[in-house]
């Protein structure tokens, strides 16, 4: 039986002396696994790379299946300065995407910040963040207020990891969040280099806890 599902190249591994696997990642079927007759490093053979969206077509008769076919459909270029960026994305997605996630909204979520970054000056930390943010909704899991929590600007607010911002009622610590920011955060119009980090930090650690066994290694590039 063959299947063509829309997709991008995410990860490539070695696979006996001719052959590579290839982790794809497609809005019907999240991330999957197919056999390529040939090896990454053949410069003749390989001739689709990360970052483009393709055509892939495969035969699902065997339990890994055969790409038989692919099709250049959208090529996305960007500054090089956030290539490590992209792959530190692609590793999110390779290592927390599983069956039962809404892949859909994923999938368009992966190709809006692939546009974005054709066209865009903001900061790689800026940039994680908004990927971060929303991928971590669509796994179901929104960073928001607690639920008895009123927002206030000038007030400083820490985060607990089962109910959300609370009101800091201590003096403000190194890990709290000032109000304000985080309304912008709320609204993704963050700037603040210093909190995108805080923020950024309690993003891992909130992957961390829903995946106890990842380890992300893409941001520490950059």
């Amino acid at each position: 039986m063959y299947n063509t599902h829309n997709g991008f190249l995410i990860h490539t591994r070695d696979y006996r002396e001719t052959s590579s696997i290839l982790n794809i990642f497609t809005s019907q079927g999240g991330i999957e696994s197919l056999i390529f007759k040939g090896k990454h490093t053949n410069k003749d053979r390989f001739k689709f790379s990360i970052f483009n969206e393709y055509s892939f077509t495969f035969n699902e008769k065997y339990s890994l299946p055969y790409l038989t076919k692919f099709e250049l459909i959208n090529q996305y270029v960007f500054d090089k300065k956030y290539y490590l960026l992209g792959l530190y994305v692609n590793e999110l997605l390779y290592k927390t995407i599983k069956d039962g996630y809404d892949f859909d909204k994923v999938y368009l979520h992966y190709k809006e910040f692939l546009i974005n970054l054709s066209d865009t000056n903001d900061s790689l930390g800026r940039l994680a963040l908004l990927f971060e943010k929303n991928l971590l909704q669509d796994l179901g899991y929104e960073i928001s207020l607690s639920e008895n929590e009123t927002l206030k600007n000038d007030k400083y607010y820490y985060y607990d990891y089962n109910e959300g911002f609370k009101l800091n009622l201590s003096l403000e610590t190194r890990s709290s969040i000032l109000g304000s920011d985080l309304e912008s955060f709320f609204i993704n119009n963050l700037t603040c280099e210093k909190t995108i980090s805080n923020i950024r930090y309690i993003i891992r650690k909130i992957f961390i806890q829903i995946y106890p066994d990842i380890n992300l290694l893409g941001d520490k590039l950059f």
